[in-house]
């Protein structure tokens, strides 16, 4: 369903940072819209659509009789859940750990694109990534801009070996990573000096049919800038109670 917006949108935050929180447990029966309405000062019907977007992300599940029940969005959510979740959620493993997972799990997307694309992208469909990685590196003094512009790049690189299933998959994960970025990529710092030669090179490999040269280049890639991210980062929500 689409992303709610104005008052829906207002409504929707409130409730699914209560749930992610823990202030609203697994199992436990919402508030009846009408009850709702009247906290939020809004109308039933946005309460309605509130519910309807957090259902969408496996937050509530609606009951006849019942109305709005949580679940247990840690086994149910899905990864939009993320942003949120990294600014109120309470953590099972301590947050350099979780960033490390994190990375490893775009390192691990991102040579799978490079090595889908190597294998079925034709050459006229890698000009248009060509150009896109030319966009980013004019942004580079701009790393939230360029962050985003970098995920366009792989996620385009996905849809240059037209296997649609690995593009949609790759589309779950950059939606909610672009507000991830958003929240981070300025406490990141500068991009690396040699992000423009490090993606024309792996493009070259791509365009030579060299799947696993591809993604040796662009693993190798991932190891060097992860390990300055992870240090960084570390400390990024110090200070909040995430453990």
């Amino acid at each position: 369903m689409p992303a709610p917006i104005g008052e829906v949108l207002r409504v929707a935050d409130i409730l699914m940072k209560r749930v992610v929180a823990d202030e609203y447990s697994p199992g436990l029966r919402l508030p009846a819209e009408v009850d709702l309405a009247t906290e939020f000062g809004c109308g039933r019907s946005t309460v309605r659509e509130a519910l309807r977007h957090m259902a969408s992300l496996n937050l509530v599940q609606s009951r006849r009789g019942s109305g709005a029940v949580v679940l247990d969005y840690r086994r149910e959510g899905v990864l939009d859940l993320m942003p949120i979740w990294l600014e109120v959620g309470h953590f099972d493993h301590p947050l350099p750990v979780i960033v490390t997972e994190m990375l490893h799990m775009r390192a691990h997307l991102g040579c799978e694109a490079a090595r889908l694309a190597a294998l079925y992208a034709k050459p006229a469909a890698l000009v248009q990534v060509r150009k896109m990685i030319e966009a980013a590196d004019a942004v580079s003094d701009r790393p939230a801009e360029h962050s985003l512009r970098e995920l366009d790049m792989f996620r385009a690189l996905v849809q240059t070996s037209a296997i649609w299933p690995a593009a949609w998959l790759s589309n779950h994960f950059i939606r909610p990573m672009r507000d991830v970025n958003r929240m981070v990529a300025e406490q990141l710092g500068a991009v690396p000096p040699d992000w423009r030669a490090v993606m024309e090179r792996l493009l070259d490999r791509i365009e030579k049919r060299d799947d696993k040269g591809a993604v040796e280049h662009l693993r190798a890639h991932f190891e060097r800038v992860d390990r300055a991210i992870s240090q960084q980062l570390e400390g990024l929500f110090v200070g909040d109670d995430k453990e």
